[in-house]
């Protein structure tokens, strides 16, 4: 209101007052229009997305590839297992070491042999198997080193002449386990060719005169710790 009666109260006869009024309302209306223009421009912008704009073609659902990394597993669980397992194992080779040397004065061992130079014997009891004997022959099953006996190894040949044994020791080692089935009958022979005969199925092993004595003694340990377990 102000503004139109100032308008109304210019000299319209002066042709440069009119002029610049003129002017100076055309650029004072561009100049508004120029400022909405920009603070729309503005605005409208803020609320674009960038990325959007510049790269359409984009997938921003596209999830990022991971490469693989070597990874180590360790299973703490089955280590300490392991330990224990091997732990358990060494203790029970040093029990059964200890319950064997504590058998060595204890479990009674005789050889009926006609052979007395055969080493095993020897061996035996430099291995501290103290009660360990030898007898060329027996003339009867019920004598006190028989009885005594807790393991008999039985030759098969050269003996069980003073019982007339048609079959010498395999009689012998027959009767034997018919007598007393609770003690150990090992036979062994040098002669790979012998006869059927009961007690190859009767007696708890069978050996050749020539085995390893490491056998002789691995039987002497079982047997021991069996029949004293």
């Amino acid at each position: 209101m102000n503004i139109t009666l100032h308008l109304l109260s210019i000299d319209t006869s002066n042709f440069w007052v009119v002029n610049w009024y003129y002017v100076s309302g055309i650029t004072l209306s561009a100049t508004a229009l120029s400022f909405t223009v920009r603070s729309y421009y503005k605005k409208n912008k803020k609320t674009e997305d960038p990325i959007t704009e510049k790269n359409p073609s984009i997938n921003s659902n596209i999830n990022p590839i991971i490469s693989p990394t070597n990874t180590i597993n360790v299973n703490v669980g089955n280590m300490e297992h392991n330990n224990t397992k091997e732990s358990t194992s060494k203790d029970n080779s040093f029990n059964r070491e200890a319950k064997i040397d504590s058998l060595k004065s204890k479990v009674k061992i005789l050889f009926i042999d006609d052979d007395k130079k055969f080493n095993i014997v020897k061996i035996l009891k430099d291995s501290k198997w103290k009660n360990t004997k030898s007898v060329v022959d027996i003339k009867s099953i019920d004598i006190p080193s028989v009885k005594e006996a807790d393991i008999l190894f039985v030759d098969v040949n050269g003996v069980g002449k003073l019982l007339k044994c048609e079959h010498e020791g395999l009689d012998i080692a027959l009767m034997l386990k018919q007598k007393y089935p609770n003690k150990k009958i090992v036979i062994y022979s040098a002669n790979k060719n012998n006869n059927f005969h009961s007690a190859w199925d009767v007696c708890d092993f069978k050996l050749e005169k020539n085995a390893l004595s490491y056998q002789f003694l691995s039987l002497v340990e079982q047997y021991s710790l069996e029949l004293y377990a």
